[in-house]
Parts: structure tokens; sequence; C-alpha cells
């Protein structure tokens, strides 16, 4: 698995590149926001550990550009010193994937770059799941409405596609966050963060809503007469 760390502070990105390539990994390193797109376009990673505070174009910067890019998104795993609740929603809403603050555990990191790879090939489904004009593409991961595209991050589809998968089903707690974190949640509040940017994306689309019931957990909703366009083609 070939991995991507973008960190400016090389003692940080010097023990990330050696214990990740004792771990298996192949790794590459860039120091600012603008060298990390310029690998990102040469090569194909798997996954990236990005920090916020890059010099020139910064961590936000970056994830901007990745979510305009053509190319089907990798995983991004934000690791900063960033601890506020803002920091990270606006990280998160810009696609990425999880949000480590430091100082971290090397061993941690590890853990979570292996549960945002873990989609083996008997993982990998075909198809496009519909709700009224919400359509999910599996093969291309895009997500759109009305054939206007969503951009979301990689949790925040996994989210979508659970509930699409059953539409107007009620999909658990525990279910999702099994789903998007096999070794647990890394906070109570994760999946909490991921469902509220799911459905501000799809309200602010006027895509329907995600109705929450209490002790139970999240379904779609919407109106009555696009009901029947729902399924999976």
């Amino acid at each position: 698995m070939r991995v991507l760390i973008v960190e400016n502070d090389t003692t940080i990105a010097e023990n990330l590149y050696t214990y990740l390539e004792l771990k298996g990994f192949v790794v590459d390193a860039a120091y600012d926001g603008n060298g990390a797109l310029g690998l990102l376009q040469d090569l194909d990673f798997d996954a990236m550990i990005l920090d916020l505070g890059l010099p020139g174009l910064d961590g936000f910067g970056v994830l901007q550009a990745l979510r305009k890019s053509s190319r089907t998104p990798i995983p991004v795993l934000v690791l900063t010193a960033r601890s506020q609740l803002e920091s990270k929603l606006t990280a998160f809403d810009l696609g990425a994937d999880d949000y480590l603050i430091k100082p971290f555990a090397l061993a941690e990191v590890e853990a979570r770059l292996r549960a945002l790879l873990r989609r083996g090939p008997s993982q990998v489904l075909h198809g496009v799941l519909r709700w009224g004009e919400l359509e999910y593409n599996l093969d291309t991961a895009l997500v759109s409405v009305a054939g206007q595209n969503l951009h979301l991050s990689f949790k925040t589809r996994q989210v979508l596609e659970a509930l699409l998968r059953e539409p107007g089903a009620i999909i658990t707690r525990r279910s999702l966050e099994k789903t998007l974190w096999p070794e647990g949640a890394p906070s109570a509040e994760a999946l909490r963060s991921q469902i509220h940017l799911l459905r501000r994306a799809l309200a602010e689309a006027g895509a329907g809503n995600i109705e929450t019931l209490p002790g139970l957990g999240w379904r779609l909703e919407q109106e009555a007469e696009d009901v029947p366009g729902a399924g999976r083609a």
C-alpha cells in the first residue's frame, strides 16, 4: 500500500516515514501543499497523511484541490495540532476521512490507515444506488443529485451507502460505526459529525433528509412522490 505523507515538520515526517516503511508500506513524502499535489498528479497513492499547517498551500487547500479533481479521491487522514471543532468540521467537509490530533502514537496512525484501506476485492461492489434524484455510482464513487455532483468524503460516502442499501429502513449506530471504523470509533462524536455533514450536503442539494430516531438510528426520509424512484440499478 502506497502512502503519501504531507508534513512540513521534518522530524515528524521522518518518524512517520521510517515507521510505516518498517510496517510494510511504500512511502513518499512532501513538505508543502503544492509539492503534495505534484506527487498526486504523477503517482498513484492508496492513502494520504495530511498536516493542515503547511507553508504556502495549506492542508485545507490540498483537500479543496483533491475535491475538485476528476480522479477518484484517496482516503485522507488529517494529522494536525489543531484540536478545535471548527477545524475538524472544515476538514471533514472538504473531504477528509479521519482526523488525528498531535501528539500521536505511531501505532495509532498505522491502525487508522489500515482501517481506511481495509476494502479488499470481496468488498468491491458495482452498480448505482438510487433514492429519488439522489444517485451513488459505486464504480466511480460519484454522488449526484439530478445530475449535479456532491463532493463527499470517503467516510461520509460510507454512511450514504449504508442508508441507500436499505432505503427507508432504520440503520443503527452500531451498524454504521462497525462499517466506518472496524477497530472502534475514534470518539463518541465521530459518527455524529459524519451524519451532520451528510445531512447538510443532502439538504443543500434538495435531496431529502436523514431522519433521526432517538435510541434506534437513522433512515433516509423524502417526499412521498420521490419514494417510488428508490432502488438499485
